[in-house]
């Protein structure tokens, strides 16, 4: 078809979508029993993209997105949802996505209104655009595509134990713009559950099997690499209400795991037993208490470290481990928004052939009302003491500071907490963390005002110091009426796990070689404008560029990312006009594959229709 013949028909469908005024029908009657509702919007446009390397592209096409509802015979034995959508990019949605999406989600419900309900799902997308995660700062941009699918059922007969099943999975595989290769995830997840009331007592019970392949290409400091991990949980609880408005219960858990790839493996067992109760004496009392034991310690470890980590962890430390621990804690209100916090421990643990005794004790002081101290402080504090089978080791501190005042036209509050000593699995390891930040406001006039914002973090373990890790950012805001320009600047560094969904800043875990983790150091800024010119129309801009380096025992990655969007919005009625351009740049030095650039824009108009 000629491009007068393209621009002759997108003109009669903007004229049929301007005049359009369909016949107002509350609802879609097929049959006696089958009724349905469906609006959604639609619409034409024209764009275009162009990359480098790569070629260029520009179409004249249709696009849209709807919600179909709907029931049969009643809502409470069958009613489904269908939401599919076409060609939607950054500039015909909220998704600001840079590719043109197609895709559908699909959900029904059956017997809801039974004690045998179930339901249905499905989900596929195609060419969407995602972010792969990095700890603090703007990720990497992806493309991919993906499907899920999910079932489940239930049984709640009165009088019998509940039972509930559900079963997902989804596969997915997306690509980082400037890498070569994709990284592909296949999970399984199900899950039985059951409840029962019995003379008092509440009984649970539960199994859960989740199941998760990886397969990833070399990039961002990692290698090229494949595993398969699982795992098999069974688990049950008994709970009872004690005297004085009390509650007791105890649990018991059991995890088969396992994790392979080509670089090792780690499977086990590990089993967890708890029980714990508290009781309120008085108003202002409340006592409780907890004992825990633990006969793998090493793998409730690696199942902290391996949970979302396609890595394989080798611990510090094999063999025999087990653990015992109790703990006593106290709470009393002193009035006037003073609480009194008390705690004892007391573990005992069996850890690469050796047994460590470890004990803590300590009290801390909170202030929390409905008015802050001396009209702007809220905050906690105290003392926690640490003492092992070869002595004392000191004490520590734990607290936070808030603080939150208005003074004239100014808008001030800041905070701070930091503790040190926090137990982990392993008791002879301990950790610190250091979180803060300010903000402040001012009204400059009527009509406008300006902000800024610090937030700052830092933790690791105290006998580690390469298990470090910190984040900090700075933002800016000023407003003028329809007008607002806002300003970022993150950094992060530290060591990172590789998952399915991006770099995971683990919580410091004590025995990791480090070797096996990536050392990244990352930061990124942003700058952004919006304006509303004229009543209902909405220009917006953004321009974020984010620069990082990791860096492995096998490999190491410099990487660039930048990205350009605009975007008007104009709404007229149920018509609505949207334009938009995207840029994105992204150079990720650990594969072979150049520097890539896309570019896409859009013009378009769409209408929002109630169909019936």
């Amino acid at each position: 078809m000629h491009t007068k013949s393209k621009i002759r028909n997108a003109v009669w469908i903007l004229v049929v979508l301007a005049i359009w005024t369909p016949r107002s029908v509350a609802q879609l009657q097929i049959g006696d029993n089958l009724r349905m509702n469906m609006n959604g919007s639609l619409g034409v446009g024209y764009g275009g993209s162009f990359s480098e390397p790569g070629s260029s592209s520009h179409n004249l096409s249709g696009n849209g997105s709807g919600l179909i509802s709907g029931s049969y015979y009643n809502p409470s034995f069958f009613s489904f949802t269908v939401q599919p959508y076409y060609d939607r990019n950054q500039s015909n949605s909220a998704t600001q996505s840079i590719f043109s999406e197609s895709g559908v989600t699909a959900n029904a419900n059956l017997f809801s209104g039974s004690h045998f309900p179930g339901y249905v799902g499905y989900g596929k997308n195609f060419n969407s655009s995602g972010e792969f995660g990095i700890p603090g700062i703007a990720g990497l941009t992806t493309s991919g595509s993906g499907q899920t699918f999910s079932a489940g059922w239930s049984e709640f007969v009165p009088d019998l134990p509940s039972l509930t099943a559900s079963y997902t999975t989804s596969s997915d595989s997306l690509s980082l713009l400037g890498s070569e290769g994709d990284v592909h995830t296949n999970t399984h997840l199900f899950n039985v559950n059951s409840n029962y009331h019995l003379v008092g007592f509440d009984l649970s019970g539960y199994y859960n099997r989740q199941s998760l392949m990886l397969n990833t290409p070399a990039f961002v400091g990692n290698p090229s690499s494949t595993s398969d991990s699982s795992s098999d949980t069974f688990g049950a609880m008994i709970s009872h209400i004690l005297p004085m408005s009390g509650f007791f219960s105890t649990s018991w858990s059991r995890t088969a795991y396992n994790n392979e790839s080509e670089f090792g493996g780690n499977h086990g067992n590990t089993s967890t037993t708890n029980a714990m109760a508290t009781i309120n004496p008085t108003d202002k009392l409340n006592l409780s208490g907890e004992v825990r034991y633990t006969d793998n310690l090493i793998g409730a470890l690696q199942q902290s470290v391996l949970n979302g980590s396609n890595q394989t962890i080798i611990l510090v430390g094999g063999g025999e481990s087990h653990a015992f621990g109790t703990s006593a804690f106290a709470n009393y209100a002193l009035g006037k928004g003073f609480m009194l916090h008390g705690r004892v421990s007391r573990q005992s643990q069996y850890f690469a052939g050796q047994t460590h005794d470890f004990t803590q004790y300590g009290g801390t002081v909170s202030y929390n009302y409905s008015r802050p101290l001396f009209g702007l402080l809220y905050f906690s504090f105290g003392m926690v003491d640490n003492a092992q089978e070869t002595g004392n080791s000191g004490l520590s501190f734990v607290g936070n500071v808030g603080l939150q005042r208005r003074f004239g036209a100014w808008e001030v509050s800041a905070d701070v907490a930091y503790s040190q000593n926090v137990q982990t699995l392993i008791a002879i390891y301990s950790t610190n963390s250091l979180t803060y930040g300010s903000y402040l406001r001012r009204k400059t006039s009527d009509h406008s005002y300006w902000a800024v914002g610090y937030r700052g973090s830092h933790s690791g373990l105290v006998q580690d110091q390469g298990m470090k890790s910190g984040a900090s950012m700075i933002s800016s805001t000023f407003g003028w009426r329809r007008y607002s320009f806002t300003g970022n600047y993150s950094r992060s560094h530290g060591r990172t796990i590789l998952t399915p969904t991006g770099l995971l800043n683990p919580s410091p875990v004590p025995g990791i070689l480090p070797e096996e983790l990536t050392l990244f150091n990352w930061s990124s800024y942003s700058i952004g404008a919006s304006a509303s010119p004229l009543r209902r129309m909405i220009v917006t801009f953004n321009y974020t560029s984010a620069r990082s380096d990791t860096l492995s025992n096998v490999l190491m990655s410099l990487n660039d990312t930048q990205r350009y969007y605009t975007r008007l919005d104009y709404n007229l009625r149920k018509l609505v006009l949207r334009a938009g351009y995207t840029r994105a740049y992204q150079s990720i030095s650990a594969t072979a594959t150049p520097p890539t650039t896309v570019n896409t824009y859009f013009f378009g108009i769409s209408r929002w229709l109630n169909v019936f």
